[in-house]
């Protein structure tokens, strides 16, 4: 009788044990998990402040590339405007006046970035002159138009007039570089 007695006592301190052990386990396993998902979200934190890094720079880069063409496109006009006075002045020009004020009142309006404006001003001199001696350079800047306002398309179109009607025309090399940029963009 006394072992069955010390059997039982042996067998009611087991069952705690047991009970016991497997808490121990499961508070191991909930431990463990939460080590995990603390890690996993450190390494999410980690890729977070990179994404933002880039995404930083990446504006930083859109930034720098959009002041370059304003600067650029800046200079152009004042380059144009600088050409256009010097032809009126030493008498080469042979158009009517009211093309080249056309013309240059298209260009004050782009310098302006008053674009839907300097768009149909140059379309006008596009229509009104066919034939013009600033028909090329209405169609390049009616492509540059398209282009800062993102149209890719008919920025495209615009050059390839320029490239394919007027080959003999300065804007011809600018005119293909950006039909391959515009391309460019299209195709992303």
């Amino acid at each position: 009788m006394k072992r069955s007695l010390f059997l039982f006592f042996l067998t009611i301190l087991a069952f705690p044990l047991g009970v016991f052990s497997e808490e121990e386990e499961s508070l191991d396993l909930i431990y463990q998990k939460i080590s995990d998902l603390e890690q996993e979200i450190a390494t999410l934190r980690n890729l977070i402040e990179e994404n933002t890094y880039l995404i930083e720079r990446y504006q930083e880069l859109q930034q720098q590339r959009y002041l370059d063409l304003d600067k650029r496109l800046h200079n152009l006009l004042s380059e144009e405007k600088e050409d256009l006075a010097t032809e009126y002045l030493n008498g080469q020009q042979h158009n009517s006046t009211e093309e080249i004020d056309l013309y240059k009142g298209a260009l004050e309006l782009f310098e302006a970035s008053r674009y839907a404006e300097a768009l149909e001003s140059f379309r006008e001199l596009i229509i009104s002159y066919p034939e013009g001696a600033y028909s090329a350079d209405a169609y390049f800047w009616s492509g540059e138009l398209y282009l800062v306002q993102q149209l890719f398309e008919d920025a495209r179109e615009h050059y390839l007039v320029v490239v394919e009607k007027f080959i003999d025309h300065p804007r011809v090399a600018d005119s293909f570089f950006q039909t391959r940029r515009t391309g460019e963009s299209l195709d992303e």
